[in-house]
Formats: C-alpha cells, sequence, structure tokens
C-alpha cells in the first residue's frame, strides 16, 4: 500500500523575498571566492614561470658552462650579475703570492692583476657595514648555484647590510681548483680579500664595518686575513674586518702561522664539520684554539655528523677531490718562512732547488710555476688522493646562526 505523498506548504511572499535575496547573497560570495582562488592560482604560476625563466633566460643553467666565462678577460660575475641584478662591478688592482712570506717581504708585487668583484648594495642611500663573500674552490659559479648563498645574501641585505662577491680565480686563467689545488695559491686570494677591504672601505655607502665569510677555500681565506701578521702589511695598525665567519677551512697545507694572532676588533665564528674529510676539522679546531685573542673573540662550533658543502643542498655524495692528509704539513713562523719537514722534502729528498735562497727565489719570481713543482713533488710522496664526501641539507638549520652572528656584531 503506497502512503501518499506529502503536500509541500507554499512560503508567503515575504518569506520567498528573503529567501531570494539569500540565494543571490550566496551566490556573489561563492562567485568572489572563486575569484580570488583564481587570482591566486594565476598569481603562484606566474611568479613560478617568472621565478623559471629567471634562471633559463638568464642562465640557461641545463647548457651553463662555466669555462665560457671565466676566463683573464672573463668574470663568472658577469652571469652572476644577472641572477643578481642592481649591483655594481668594482675592479681593483691585486696582486699574487706564493706564500705568507712572499706578502712579508713585499714580493707579491712583482705580480700585479685586476681583479673582479659585484657589490650589492641596500635599498637607500645610507652608509652601511659590507660582508665580503669569498668562494671555494669550486669558483665563483657558486654565486649562481649556492641557495645557502643566495639566502644568506638575501637575509643580509634585508637587514641593511651590503654584500661583495670576488672572483679570485678568472683573472688568473682558472675555472676551479677542487680537482688540482695547485692551480691557484690561497695566499694570492688571502691578497685580494685585503685590496677589497680597502676598496669598501672609502665606498661612498660604506660605513667602515667590513665583514668576511667564506667556506673551504674562502675559509682559509679567512683565517689568513684574520692575522694581525698579514694584515698589518696592508693596512695600519692592528685591527681587520670586523666580523669573520670561516667554515670548513684547509688547516694544515695552507701556510698559516705557527703562532696566529687575531686583529683586535674582530669577532670570529669558525664552524666546520665534524666527518668532513676534504678538509679535516680538528687540525682546525686546535689552529683556533691557539689564536691569540681576548677573552670572547673567538667562537667555535664543530657540527657533530655533518660533511664538507653541508649547506650544499644536496644529499652528501662523493666526489674526486683532491686531499693532502698525509703530505707534509705546511706551516709558517712568524717571518712567513716554511717550518718543519716540508723543507727537507724539497730540498734534500726531491731537490726541487738548489738552495733555500733560489726555492724562495722562484716563489717570488714564479708563484704559479713553483706551486706547480712542489705539487709534483706530493704527487712522487704519492700523498695526494682522490675521493671524499661532500654535501648535506643543512642550510636551513645554519642559516639563523650564520645571520645572527653578522647582526649581532655588524649592526
Amino acid at each position: 500500500i503506497r502512503r501518499p505523498p506529502r503536500s509541500t506548504p507554499k512560503p508567503s511572499s515575504a518569506a520567498s523575498d528573503v529567501y531570494k535575496r539569500q540565494a543571490i547573497a550566496n551566490l556573489i560570495f561563492t562567485s568572489n571566492y572563486m575569484k580570488k582562488i583564481i587570482i591566486i592560482l594565476i598569481t603562484v604560476l606566474f611568479a613560478s614561470n617568472v621565478y623559471a625563466d629567471h634562471y633559463k633566460k638568464k642562465i640557461d643553467i641545463k647548457n651553463f658552462s662555466p669555462k665560457q666565462h671565466c676566463s683573464p678577460k672573463k668574470s663568472l660575475l658577469v652571469p652572476a650579475a644577472k641572477v643578481f641584478p642592481g649591483g655594481e662591478f668594482i675592479k681593483f688592482n691585486s696582486y699574487s703570492g706564493f706564500d705568507q712570506r712572499a706578502v712579508i717581504v713585499g714580493a707579491h708585487k712583482k705580480n700585479p692583476i685586476e681583479i673582479t668583484s659585484y657589490l650589492l648594495m641596500p635599498k637607500g642611500s645610507g652608509k652601511v657595514p659590507i660582508v665580503i663573500w669569498a668562494h671555494a674552490s669550486g669558483g665563483a659559479d657558486a654565486y649562481i648555484f649556492s641557495e645557502f648563498i643566495n639566502s644568506g645574501q638575501k637575509k643580509l641585505l634585508d637587514l641593511g647590510i651590503g654584500v661583495m662577491f670576488i672572483d679570485n680565480f678568472c683573472s688568473r686563467g682558472v675555472t676551479s681548483t677542487w680537482r688540482d689545488q695547485s692551480k691557484a695559491t690561497i695566499a694570492s686570494a688571502a691578497i685580494d680579500t685585503m685590496m677589497a677591504y680597502k676598496v669598501l672601505k672609502n665606498h661612498p655607502r660604506s660605513n667602515g664595518k667590513i665583514g668576511l665569510t667564506g667556506h673551504s677555500r674562502g675559509g682559509t681565506n679567512a683565517l689568513m686575513v684574520s692575522d694581525v701578521k698579514f694584515t698589518s702589511l696592508f693596512l695600519e695598525g692592528k685591527n681587520g674586518f670586523d666580523v669573520i665567519i670561516g667554515e670548513a677551512a684547509e688547516c694544515r697545507m695552507a701556510g698559516l702561522f705557527l703562532e696566529p694572532e687575531l686583529t683586535t676588533n674582530t669577532k670570529m665564528l669558525y664552524v666546520h664539520g665534524s666527518i668532513d674529510n676534504l678538509t679535516l676539522a680538528k687540525p682546525c679546531e686546535e689552529y683556533v684554539k691557539k689564536i691569540k685573542a681576548k677573552p670572547g673573540q673567538v667562537k667555535i662550533d664543530i657540527k657533530e655528523g655533518w660533511h664538507h658543502d653541508w649547506h650544499g643542498g644536496f644529499k652528501p655524495k662523493k666526489v674526486k677531490a683532491m686531499t693532502m692528509h698525509t703530505c707534509p704539513a705546511f706551516r709558517v713562523d712568524n717571518e712567513g718562512n716554511a717550518t718543519g719537514p716540508i723543507v727537507d722534502l724539497g730540498l734534500k729528498k726531491y731537490k726541487l732547488f738548489p738552495s733555500q735562497a733560489e726555492w724562495i727565489k722562484a716563489t717570488e719570481d714564479e708563484p704559479k710555476k713553483t706551486m706547480k713543482a712542489v705539487f709534483k713533488m706530493f704527487k712522487k710522496e704519492k700523498c695526494l688522493k682522490r675521493g671524499v664526501t661532500i654535501g648535506g641539507m643543512h642550510g636551513d638549520e645554519y642559516l639563523p646562526q650564520f645571520i645572527n652572528f653578522f647582526k649581532e656584531n655588524l649592526l
């Protein structure tokens, strides 16, 4: 038996008008909401395309070859400037030197060279502090590809701190040195850094406060220019960089001073990965602890379980980079003279030069050629090895510490 259908009462005229108005309001709200969603989606899509085009059109990453943009007449900072537009190219005079002794006696001035830098400044016209960012063995293309450098320089600029990138390699006919560290001396990069410091001190937007950072070769560079015995050869008095963050330096083979002394005004943070097998943490920890400094000037942070290039933005991987962990350590005394077994190895065992005086003369006159000779000696000694692990995803974790150290000590 079927139940008869219910009859639906007809709404009154007033209720019907309310219902219609509510329906129209809901329709308008839904329409506006959908419009907002569409606008947001279009904006995100457009921004993504702009970001992609920014790299594809400006750099063409897939087909980018550093060697094509790097020569004595070309700097990798030119394509880097396309990624970070709005900066100022500054070319300045510098020199190439074999080691710290060459600088102490002034022999580096026999080998003049012009270096290219790229300076980014915060918006406005006021005077600000500036951080020099020194590149590693991979060369100046790191300024293009490193997300950590990209994020770091943006945050520094947002804080009101300028950033200068320096290309130590291309003017010297070198693209990278990670496969062959004999291609360029570390002392030369340190000389460039000091010459850049002098340029920035006189820049119209500089307030006189200068910082420095760098990883690997850049970190070794930072340690070298932190020593008053080196900086005083370029600057008057015992002051130097106001802030230095050095990372993952090479502390056995770079020719650092046996008795380091920090410039009087400097605050330094030194960071190294505990399982770094490209540049070893222990020699650097020992070295930094030896630095003569006032209490509170130097902080050391050895990151447990971190590899070399821990902020590379990729999972740790093996590469055939050169290491010299079993070669005789290269350190210098306060006058810059090489000390220890490396001297006997070169003069007595392999007889690279008839005497130490002729060795010294060769380092002064032809630093690059002499460096090649020393590395041939290491090759015969079978202490040059290949194969290390680099990389890590610790950029986001480390960046606040990095930025805050500059913020606290430069602003």
